[in-house]
């Protein structure tokens, strides 16, 4: 990376409105030629003698452009660039040469550390000369804005969410035609996919926007504390109750209640919440008043309602009351070609906050992110982030440096829903679901490195509801 010091300006911007060019040669009568042509074109130029003077320069100077002739003493035009590219990573680099055909072989190497240009000396058009040196500096202009542009895009989203996908662009389309009216909305899909961020969407491009938008986890309470959690209680209902409280349905009137995770809603509750979304009418916890709230449910499951509806742990018609708009939140490795964009977003809100400077990622990094599966989605994306900007000491994100099992390739487990392979004579349904969902117990603590709170979080389950499944495979973990 370029030292303090050497220049903290934009590509392209500056003290001046002029270009800054540095030109390096050893012959100093060549060096004053090209620095009246490119003065004359209205270049700001600085010159040095050889590769040590242009490599000190750019230490502590901000330079657009490099004009280095490939031959010089001490440092060649090669070796400078070589030992240029982390120091000054903005600045374009041209060459010139007066040794065309023996120079070919450097120029191949130069190329190959990004040199941008080649020129013949002598100049047969001086004008030609300038005026691609101006072309490539227009390019890296307009390179610079697509990267503002693309950066300002990945954050802002759609409503917060992040995504340019096929798939991502369907779920953004229905949101807006669904956003401005009533109608109930179920979101379905794995943990981690952004279920909240899409009822939260709903909630802020709605007429409703202006009122309360209240969550509740369905799953990660009891029963009677979700009951008087949702509709409120009086004072001597039960232990403990020595006031009347308001329930979140009636501190939502007039807004949207998030039922997140609503597959794990008790069978008795989910006879009070039909009730609600019918005739929007409920009591309080020990009352015997009826309440009524206007009030917009937007509910969210990780879980397969209908196959839960057919084994009658949730009810058929409060299903159908939740289900009169169904959306679908896409794995994270169905939609592999958002990947570069969350993972950038991420890169930039952990760099502020942790007050580090990490650019990007290395071509490495990108590619074994965009090959992982993810089964935590971006959640796990986003954790991953985390740690790799906590860690990383360089100026952009190493391969080394992601955890190990991202480095190892580590191929998908599969999950229900996947290709099960052969599922001929022998096969047993339903022993393969319980070694995908003991595959997921396992590795969700390796994950968590054995921390079983942490793990539950990474399946989106509750603690009792992940030592259930625990004792359930007989998984014994310290």
């Amino acid at each position: 990376m370029r030292k303090p010091g050497a220049g903290s300006r934009e590509p392209g911007a500056g003290q001046s409105d002029k270009p800054r060019i540095l030109i390096a040669d050893d012959e100093q009568s060549m060096r004053e030629w090209m620095r009246l042509l490119f003065q004359r074109d209205g270049f700001e130029v600085l010159t040095a003698e050889d590769g040590v003077a242009a490599r000190e320069l750019l230490a502590r100077e901000y330079i657009d452009v490099l004009l280095t002739d490939i031959r010089m003493p001490r440092l060649d035009g090669v070796a400078l660039l070589r030992s240029i590219r982390e120091m000054a990573p903005d600045v374009i680099v041209t060459m010139m040469t007066a040794h065309w055909t023996q120079d070919s072989e450097d120029w191949a190497q130069a190329q190959a550390l990004g040199a941008a240009a080649l020129f013949e000396k002598p100049f047969r058009d001086v004008n030609l000369v300038t005026m691609q040196v101006r072309q490539l500096l227009e390019s890296r202009r307009l390179r610079h804005e697509n990267v503002v542009l693309r950066k300002t895009t990945a954050e802002q989203g759609f409503a917060g969410i992040i995504g340019r996908s096929p798939v991502m662009l369907d779920v953004f389309r229905l949101v807006e035609t669904v956003c401005r009216t009533n109608s109930t909305v179920l979101i379905s899909g794995e943990s981690g996919t952004g279920k909240e961020l899409v009822a939260r969407a709903i909630h802020s491009l709605s007429l409703r926007r202006d009122q309360p938008f209240v969550a509740v986890n369905c799953g990660a309470m009891p029963e009677a504390l979700l009951e008087s959690e949702l509709f409120g209680h009086v004072r001597g209902a039960f232990t403990g109750a020595d006031k009347d409280k308001k329930g979140l349905i009636e501190a939502a009137d007039g807004g949207t209640v998030f039922l997140d995770e609503i597959g794990e809603m008790p069978p008795s509750m989910q006879v009070k919440l039909l009730r609600v979304l019918q005739e929007r009418k409920y009591r309080r916890v020990g009352g015997t008043d009826e309440a009524s709230s206007n009030i917009r449910v937007i509910a969210a499951t990780n879980r397969d309602l209908p196959k839960q509806v057919g084994d009658g742990k949730f009810r058929e018609d409060l299903f159908y009351r939740l289900n009169v708009i169904p959306v679908r939140m896409p794995a994270l490795r169905e939609r592999v070609e958002d990947i570069p964009i969350i993972a950038e977003y991420f890169l930039s809100k952990y760099g502020r906050e942790m007050n580090k400077t990490v650019d990007g990622f290395a071509p490495e990094a990108m590619t074994a992110l965009c090959a992982y599966s993810w089964p935590g989605n971006v959640r796990e994306l986003e954790n991953v982030v985390e740690r790799s900007v906590a860690l990383e000491s360089n100026y952009r994100i190493e391969f080394s440096t992601l955890p190990q099992h991202l480095r190892d390739g580590r191929p998908a487990t599969p999950r229900p829903g996947d290709p099960v392979g052969d599922t001929g004579a022998g096969f047993n349904l339903e022993r393969h679901l319980q070694d995908i969902e003991r595959s997921h117990l396992e590795r969700a603590l390796d994950r968590a490195g054995g921390v079983q709170t942490r793990a539950a979080d990474v399946l989106g389950l509750s603690f009792r509801q992940f030592r259930y499944l625990m004792k359930k495979h007989a998984i014994k973990r310290d």
